[in-house]
């Protein structure tokens, strides 16, 4: 396959996840059959009250705004903030990770382990595909 086909269907698969992901993480219920987002998930799940409520919604706008920077990307619109963007969603994904696959089931523990490496291998597929469309990280 080609790199750049490849790059181009990654670059796709990491913004309708990260979209998605943020649209998810102020779902409070039930939208379209889906319950809580796993973000709301892992930060209530360690956080209460107006701090989880806070950190939250930080990560949803991180998630959705470098989803939508990333398909203006694929348009060909040039957008100097995007790396520093992903940059900074990058960063707030390892701390996902940490809370969400180490601390959260540290705390809650793990029922099912193919389960577990499943949904951290989602998670660190997102943060290598983010470094690999950002220009400043190796990638494009």
């Amino acid at each position: 396959m080609n790199k750049s086909i490849g790059l181009f269907i990654l670059q796709i698969s990491v913004a309708l996840y990260l979209f998605a992901t943020g649209i998810l993480g102020f779902n409070k219920g039930k939208v379209f059959g889906v319950g809580d987002g796993e973000i709301r998930q892992a930060i209530t799940g360690i956080f209460k009250g107006n701090v989880a409520e806070i950190i939250i919604i930080i990560i949803a706008i991180c998630a959705i705004a470098a989803g939508i920077l990333l398909i203006l990307d694929l348009l060909h619109i040039e957008l100097e903030i995007l790396d520093l963007v992903l940059l900074i969603l990058m960063i707030v994904w390892v701390v996902f990770i940490v809370l969400m696959d180490v601390i959260h089931p540290i705390q809650k523990g793990v029922s099912n382990f193919v389960d577990y490496i499943r949904v951290l291998g989602s998670h660190l597929m997102v943060l290598g595909g983010m470094a690999c469309v950002s220009k400043r990280l190796g990638g494009r």
